[in-house]
């Protein structure tokens, strides 16, 4: 149930409120709106709630709001109710991050409306947990608040093409722009499209090369993508693509020729329909920390039709495979 607090209490931030609570009071309404766009104020929430403010995320809600996750009909209501749920779930989970959009609006009346939305809840050592929700708010004088919200897991999705298809902007060939080596990969479907296949050539000017294949697929029994890595130096590994925000996050591992773990995200950006960013952060060898490197900048240089059924995918993983 703790995931539907969460997820409801970001759609304060599309309608128009500020996030800050006022230091050294308790159960106060959120403060008057700000001036800023609702992505704005979205992200100024976001940061409260990264920071983990009961107090603050409690205000959101009516005194009497109810929050249910449809899944186990588990209920909550009252301000304090879900204000302490909040503070338990900060508690226990000290490394939590929010994202989330909103998908609809419905007015009902001048002072209720009702937002649809998805959320991403980040938890350390566990895989993103992805929500729908449906939220009831009311406007008590110049204030929005929350009350009532339904939250859901997300549908299943019924095929292979279902689960990857926002990814199909990938298929085509692609080169990153970096100095290191030329890399050159490409992105196809699979027969009846249930992979994404993504291969990739990278030359370095000593004259080596090294060439890799990428299946990416959707995992029905845990429900997400997965990623799996072969390279022609005999590196293998494995991973999970998440959408964040605007972003993808490919969190994986790899196990080098000479037996080492090797972990990172890596963080692909689309920057437009010829371009993609692509960052690494996090990465370690055997647990050691590895020194950060920049971006690196891929740009499509052929669409699908030029495509063979040896080609590949789009570099996820950047310069250095």
């Amino acid at each position: 149930m703790i995931r539907n607090i969460v997820v409801l209490a970001i759609v304060i931030a599309m309608c128009q409120v500020s996030f800050a609570q006022r230091p050294g009071r308790r159960g106060n309404p959120p403060p008057a709106p700000s001036n800023g766009s609702a992505e704005e104020r979205l992200m100024e929430y976001v940061a409260v709630f990264n920071k983990h403010d009961a107090e603050a995320l409690g205000a959101f809600w009516a005194e009497d709001g109810v929050s249910i996750a449809e899944e186990t009909g588990q209920r909550t209501q009252g301000r304090e109710a879900l204000q302490s749920e909040f503070a338990a779930f900060f508690k226990d989970n000290p490394g939590a991050h929010l994202t989330g959009e909103i998908t609809n609006t419905h007015p009902i009346r001048p002072d209720v409306i009702m937002l649809e939305g998805m959320t991403t809840l980040f938890i350390a050592d566990a895989e993103p947990v992805q929500s729908a929700f449906t939220a009831i708010l009311v406007k008590e004088g110049d204030q929005w608040l929350i009350s009532s919200s339904q939250e859901r897991d997300l549908p299943t999705p019924e095929t292979p093409y279902d689960a990857l298809k926002e990814l199909e902007w990938l298929v085509g060939v692609w080169e990153d722009q970096s100095d290191a080596a030329r890399v050159t990969t490409t992105v196809r479907w699979s027969p009846n499209r249930t992979y994404l296949i993504r291969s990739f050539l990278a030359q370095f000017e000593e004259g080596e090369a090294l060439q890799g294949t990428q299946i990416i697929g959707w995992d029905p029994l845990n429900k997400q993508i997965r990623a799996w890595t072969f390279n022609s130096d005999g590196t293998f590994g494995e991973g999970t693509l998440a959408r964040h925000d605007d972003e993808w996050h490919l969190k994986m591992w790899q196990i080098l020729p000479e037996g080492q773990l090797a972990t990172a995200t890596k963080v692909m950006s689309r920057v437009d329909d010829q371009t993609i960013s692509i960052d690494t952060i996090g990465e370690t060898i055997d647990g050691a920390p590895v020194p950060s490197s920049e971006p690196v900048t891929v740009v499509r240089t052929g669409d699908a039709g030029d495509i063979s059924r040896d080609d590949a995918a789009v570099n996820l993983n950047g310069a250095t495979p």
